[in-house]
């Protein structure tokens, strides 16, 4: 079965920023939150987009609930719509049982037994949207405390949050973009170069699962590491639900889109490995690195040739990769028909030694069974 993207039709969305705060707030000023709210909006109404921009409202710097409810509530009542999307920019607060609120310019950061007033509950957001007749509903929440949305006061909505329950979504404190909306938006715009046509909410998760964590995040205090890793709630195949045409479609074998495509490799392997950037190695991810290095391998080999530069680095990714990944003896085949086609070509080419030394260590793995390490 293809898995396939749905373009909506019709859709409306209302896009929330929230980065300047008067008393009695004492929040962090967030100049970036409006910016991005725009920019995301600009993308979304764009050429590549798949919304009228007619359709979408940009509420900046909020001051009561009134000014967000209200327009959603006209969009709630729209009966022509596929899909109604909502997006938060800004603070994240905890309200009362911790339940996730969105700042306006006068929120305080605590309240007193209860909600943080005043603020926007996001529950109250997702009743409202679930009175709207639209064949789907999506919320995207780049905030603190993002992933306290994801549950039962969300039912029935696509949600893809900046990060999780107890975690804060960082900013740079230079540039415009925050850091979450910044990559979505620059997949927005570069694409994915061995994706559909259209780029669906669950590629854009997909991807975003990948490059946030390898993106170096602002100083926090802690040891170095990328921004939080975005999460994902999905109703029934609203996975598939297309924001914008995919500029990097049918760019997958091409010199362009190779590289692309060894890049993200390059940051899925960061997932699996120890570093300061990556306290916790991911396992789970080797089965995915694997395959995207043996599609990408297949894909040089037969377009630059098997021993161009490009395609040597990608072989011996692969064959080494495929060894972690617990497959030592198909490891050591693979390096082997490498380091044959190396020393066929030159003796002293400058890869062959490393080669050699891969081959080596894989087949010595393979006659003691032992257990490889990332």
């Amino acid at each position: 079965m293809t898995w396939t993207v749905w373009r909506p039709a019709t859709a409306s969305a209302l896009l929330m920023g929230t980065g300047r705060h008067v008393p009695p707030s004492s929040l962090t000023p967030m100049p970036q939150a409006v910016t991005t709210a725009q920019a995301l909006g600009a993308a979304l109404g764009g050429d590549r987009g798949v919304l009228d921009p007619r359709r979408i409202k940009v509420v900046p710097e909020p001051a009561d609930t009134r000014q967000v409810l209200d327009p959603l509530r006209r969009m709630v009542r729209e009966a022509d719509v596929d899909l109604l999307l909502f997006f938060y920019c800004g603070h994240g607060l905890l309200g009362r049982e911790d339940r996730l609120c969105l700042a306006l310019t006068p929120s305080s950061q605590y309240g007193s037994g209860g909600d943080p007033s005043p603020s926007l509950p996001f529950a109250d957001v997702a009743a409202l949207m679930r009175e709207s007749p639209a064949r789907h509903k999506a919320a995207i929440l780049d905030c603190c405390f993002s992933g306290r949305a994801l549950g039962p006061e969300s039912h029935g909505i696509h949600l893809l949050t900046a990060c999780g329950r107890t975690q804060k979504a960082l900013f740079p404190p230079e540039g415009t973009l925050t850091g979450f909306t910044g990559e979505l938006l620059r997949i927005l715009d570069e694409g994915v170069p061995d994706g559909l046509p259209y780029l669906g909410l669950s590629t854009l998760y997909d991807r975003l699962a990948v490059v946030l964590p390898t993106t170096p995040a602002p100083p926090t205090g802690l040891l170095p590491a990328g921004y939080p890793a975005p999460h994902q709630q999905t109703v029934d195949g609203s996975g598939h639900l297309a924001l914008a045409v995919n500029p990097a479609h049918g760019t997958q074998r091409t010199p362009a889109g190779l590289h692309a495509r060894a890049a993200f490799a390059q940051r899925l392997k960061k997932l699996t490995e120890q570093s300061p950037a990556t306290p916790a190695p991911d396992p789970a991810r080797l089965p995915q690195l694997v395959g995207v290095l043996t599609d990408l391998a297949g894909d040089a080999v037969d377009l630059l040739g098997p021993l161009d530069d490009f395609s040597i680095d990608v072989r011996r990714n692969h064959a080494v990769m495929t060894g972690v990944a617990g497959s030592p003896e198909r490891a050591a085949v693979l390096l082997s028909a490498l380091v044959d086609g190396l020393r066929t070509k030159s003796s002293s080419h400058r890869a062959l030694p490393g080669a050699e030394r891969a081959l080596a260590y894989w087949t010595r793995e393979l006659s003691s069974g032992g257990t490889p390490r990332a």
